[in-house]
């Protein structure tokens, strides 16, 4: 098993070499690097927008509770 931000790591041990050149040698360092390219396994994939079961449950009760206090009135 690798260890946990292996990929991460790396790329940042490659970025603080390149930051210890000077001039053109880090420009040249530092494009050989590339863009970091996630795989995707974190858990920030979702949208904020997406609804959950807590969130329809309560949007209910709230509903519920409007119009049994309208009738009130």
């Amino acid at each position: 098993m690798s260890a946990p931000f292996a990929r991460a790591r790396a790329m940042f041990a490659a970025i603080a070499a390149a930051m210890a050149l000077q001039g053109s040698a880090r420009q040249l360092a530092m494009s050989a690097i590339g863009p970091y390219e996630s795989r995707g396994k974190g858990k920030g994939r979702r949208t904020a927008s997406r609804n959950t079961t807590a969130q329809n449950k309560r949007a209910a009760i709230k509903a519920r509770n409007r119009a049994k206090h309208r009738r009130q009135l």
